[in-house]
């Protein structure tokens, strides 16, 4: 059903949320006390009580995590610097573990180890941007670490993976071609598929399984100055560049079928998947997960976390200087230029990108767009690794394609 855009409360009647809050300019994920007073909990082993949530529970356990986790590693932590350190710790062991899998050629329990150690490592340098940050300048071990991890992960899963390298106007950008698990006698249909802030190709062909047993092959590549691009030209507004060149790799591919080439991100990732489809004319569907509007407009009310991150990858020398250069960056004059299908999966609680960017998205597109609200969930929503949350996408994909 096509949304109403004509008011944003005829919008959300639309969509059957009327009675159901939404949140409509960014802000905190978790609620609680100034930063001094959890602070001050933390000491007191009282951490728990801010951070192990019904709520907080459901966000972990939607990001591939044991919900009990969340309890430990919040009992352990006496302030909030020891958040990596705690996570990190519930790592550890399954991280011996794939060893001693490795060791005894157990193929089945290294890949369970693996998947549970990525998780938690996910989460140690992951937080909600305000009480819990972790600069992107303080990940470049932890891209080391991973990536080792899912490469053993897809060499054991045996599953068919292609690293491409390919040039663009702003430099050269490597990607990974995953193959779905099933043989195909033609071609694949195939997702470009972008990760979000402070994310990598890696991190987000980890999250992509459903996607491709849903018989899609999946191209992630990094975006500027993320992943092994991580040392090189700053991210910029028109890096939709990359995402033309990328579609060009796979269209040339002699196993995908160019005539059904999908575009997909989360946050970031689906702000560039958009300004891309924008402008290729082999982009046959758009799906955008927790998509931002406009990122300038957001920037004063974003967490720390996110500003700091953000003003990282632009290049920016500060965080003032940052709001300035942020900018540019928005989906004002790019919607309506979209000519295939558009789908958004958005969390009715997303601080960080506010559910009110899909209106503006919706009243602004001329082609198709369907809107799929996750009622009561956050930004977790750009990493769409469970079925609760890739579901609506795949199946939305699968009508279109």
């Amino acid at each position: 059903m096509t949304p109403d855009t004509s008011s944003f409360p005829a919008y959300l009647r639309s969509l059957n949320l009327e009675n159901v809050p939404v949140t409509t300019r960014a802000g905190r994920m978790i609620a609680g006390p100034p930063a001094p007073v959890f602070e001050l909990a933390l000491r007191l082993g009282l951490g728990a009580l801010i951070l192990d949530t019904p709520r907080n529970r459901d966000i972990v356990a939607r990001l591939g995590v044991a919900p009990e986790a969340l309890s430990v590693a919040a009992r352990r932590m006496r302030a909030r610097r020891d958040w990596r350190r705690a996570w990190e710790e519930l790592a550890k062991p399954h991280l011996n573990a794939v060893e001693a899998a490795l060791a005894q050629n157990d193929t089945e329990q290294t890949i369970r180890e693996i998947n549970t150690a990525l998780n938690l490592l996910n989460m140690a340098y992951g937080g909600d941007g305000d009480y819990i940050h972790t600069p992107i300048r303080e990940k470049r071990e932890i891209i080391r670490v991973a990536g080792r991890l899912y490469q053993l992960l897809r060499e054991l899963k045996a599953e068919r993976v292609e690293r491409l390298e390919f040039q663009h106007p702003h430099g050269t950008t490597i990607g990974l071609l995953h193959f779905p698990p099933n043989p195909n006698r033609g071609r694949h249909p195939a997702l470009l598929a972008l990760h979000g802030a402070a994310g990598d190709k890696d991190s987000f062909d980890f999250a992509l399984t459903h996607f491709r047993e849903a018989g899609l092959a999946t191209f992630c590549i990094d975006l500027p100055a993320h992943g092994e691009a991580f040392d090189g030209p700053r991210l910029k507004p028109d890096d939709e560049i990359v995402g033309i060149a990328a579609l060009d790799v796979l269209a040339a591919h002699p196993e995908i079928d160019p005539d059904r080439l999908a575009v997909m991100g989360g946050s970031l990732g689906a702000f560039y998947a958009q300004r891309t489809a924008a402008v290729s004319p082999r982009v046959r569907a758009c799906l955008g997960f927790a998509s931002p509007f406009d990122i300038g407009d957001g920037f004063p009310d974003a967490v720390r976390g996110i500003q700091e991150n953000f003003t990282h990858v632009i290049g920016a020398p500060s965080i003032r200087a940052a709001h300035e250069w942020s900018k540019p960056f928005h989906l004002r004059d790019t919607v309506e230029k979209i000519h295939c299908p558009i789908a958004l999966v958005h969390g009715t609680q997303d601080h960080i990108c506010d559910f009110k960017t899909t209106y503006e998205i919706a009243r602004r597109a001329r082609s198709p767009i369907s809107i799929f609200p996750l009622v009561g969930v956050d930004h977790e929503v750009a990493q769409p690794g469970t079925e609760q949350i890739a579901g609506p996408g795949i199946a939305w994909l699968r009508g279109v394609m």
